[in-house]
This record gives C-alpha cells, sequence and structure tokens, in this order.
C-alpha cells in the first residue's frame, strides 16, 4: 500500500487539475439560447433583420469567409476561385442557372466577378458599369448587351440562421425609382444551404424575382458548411494537455515520496 502521503498528493493533483478544467469551461463563449426564426423573403429584400454581434468581427476575417452565430467558421472561397497545387489562383469560377419563368440564362459569380476576364474588355453593360465588378448578369436576347444584377460583394452575412450574400447596384431597373426620383437598381441576393453529400462542389438554383429587379438564388454546396469552433478545439487540447500533466506529477512525484519514505529508518 502507498504512503498516506502519496494518497494526499495524489488527490490535490485531482482537485487541482478539476479547478483548472472547471476554470477553462467557464471562459469558453456562451452560445446564446435565443431562437432564431428564418428569414423570409420580404425580410431578405428590405434587410429588416438587426445587425448580429458576429457582423462586427467579419472585419477582421479574409474575404468570403463568415463566422456563424455558434462561432463555427465558414469558408466559401473554394466557389470563388480555382487555386493550383501552390496555392495560388488560376481562374474565377462563375455558375450558371436558368430562370424557367423568366426565360434568362443567370451567370453569377460567389464572392468575384461573373463575366471571364477575357470577355472583359468587350462585354457591353447596360448603364455603361465597369465589367470586372459585376457579381451576376444575364444577357438581353433583343440587344445582345449584358444587365448587370449587382455589384460583386465578398461580404457574406448572416441574416437569422440563413446565410446571405448581397449584390447591388446592378443595372437600372425598368422604369423604377425612390420617391425622389432616384432610379432602383437591381440587385443579387444568393442563400447558402449547406449540403455535405453533394458530389459536385455546388450547385446554383434560381429561386425568384420581384419585379424583375431583385433576383434570389439558393447555393447548395459542401463549403456552406461549418466547421468546429476553434474556442472549443482550443479548449479540449489544454483539457487533455491538463490530464496527461496530472497523471505525470501524480505518477512520477509519488514515486519518488514513496521511495523516500521507505528508506528512511523505522523507529521501533
Amino acid at each position: 500500500m502507498p504512503p498516506r502521503y502519496t494518497r494526499r498528493l495524489a488527490l490535490l493533483a485531482v482537485i487541482v487539475f478539476i479547478a483548472v478544467g472547471l476554470f477553462i469551461v467557464e471562459q469558453r463563449p456562451q452560445h446564446s439560447l435565443e431562437t432564431h426564426r428564418f428569414p423570409s423573403l420580404h425580410d431578405l429584400v428590405h434587410d429588416t433583420s438587426t445587425p448580429s454581434n458576429q457582423e462586427t468581427h467579419n472585419e477582421e476575417l479574409d474575404p468570403c469567409t463568415v463566422l456563424s452565430p455558434q462561432k463555427n467558421f465558414i469558408d466559401l472561397r473554394g466557389l470563388s476561385v480555382i487555386e493550383n497545387h501552390h496555392g495560388q489562383d488560376v481562374r474565377h469560377l462563375s455558375w450558371s442557372s436558368r430562370g424557367y419563368d423568366s426565360g434568362h440564362n443567370y451567370t453569377i459569380g460567389v464572392c468575384s466577378g461573373a463575366i471571364k476576364r477575357n470577355l472583359l474588355g468587350s462585354a457591353d453593360i447596360i448603364d455603361g458599369l465597369n465589367a470586372s465588378e459585376v457579381g451576376a448578369y444575364y444577357i438581353e436576347q433583343s440587344s445582345g448587351r449584358y444587365i448587370s444584377m449587382g455589384q460583386v460583394s465578398s461580404k457574406p452575412v448572416y441574416k437569422g440562421r440563413k446565410l446571405t450574400l448581397t449584390y447591388e447596384n446592378g443595372t437600372q431597373c425598368n422604369g423604377m425609382t425612390f420617391k425622389d426620383g432616384t432610379p432602383l437598381r437591381r440587385r443579387t441576393i444568393l442563400t447558402f444551404t449547406c449540403d455535405r453529400e453533394m458530389l459536385t462542389k455546388a450547385h446554383v438554383s434560381y429561386v425568384a424575382s420581384v419585379d424583375e429587379c431583385t433576383y434570389f438564388f439558393e447555393v447548395r454546396s459542401h463549403l456552406a458548411c461549418p466547421t468546429a469552433a476553434k474556442a472549443d478545439n482550443l479548449a479540449a487540447i489544454w483539457i487533455f494537455i491538463l490530464i496527461l500533466l496530472a497523471a505525470l506529477l501524480v505518477y512520477f512525484s509519488g514515486g519518488v515520496l514513496y521511495k523516500a519514505l521507505k528508506r528512511r529508518p523505522s523507529h521501533l
């Protein structure tokens, strides 16, 4: 049987380990239990959602990345460019979608321009907009000119529990103006849905349009799925290290004390 000192030391190490572990758990970010409703088309069009704390931290993130309300990291850059084995951008990706009720063939970029680089010089954009900044477009069949559906943006945000990316300031909407006479301009709202079972990188579907002025698309992709929260991973690593250190402390110090006490001469 080990001496009482060894048992006391082991008990002290366990108490210290539990106290430090509880402290680390308390420092982990607490997830809000507040329920979030899914945004409707009206909410997305009029942007009635209030900005969350997550949106204020997006400025520190890389373009086309975002933190979910649960602080999980989402990286959409794989939908934007194709990289070579050196990690360098090779070309921008663009996605096609057919609007069966409108008859248009839409081309959409995710965080990047939708018009191919070799067409930038020849693309005739209505209203004289910059072709390199067009995030989504379709070609007018009667004239062959490009209609911009919004300028590209690389800042995805959450509205409720839905991840969205909005392109604004496209070609003017036909005959639609604000009260002060300023013409309304086309815009596009992309909503992203996590789909881990897709065999392809992504699938872009046309959802609807409002007065040929605001367009909605759904992007399904495994790249829209969140990864584990960094803070949670860090806490788990520290807990594992503490367990290992506590076990080593008990093993070595207990053995040393046991041998030292055993060598002491007994007083009869």
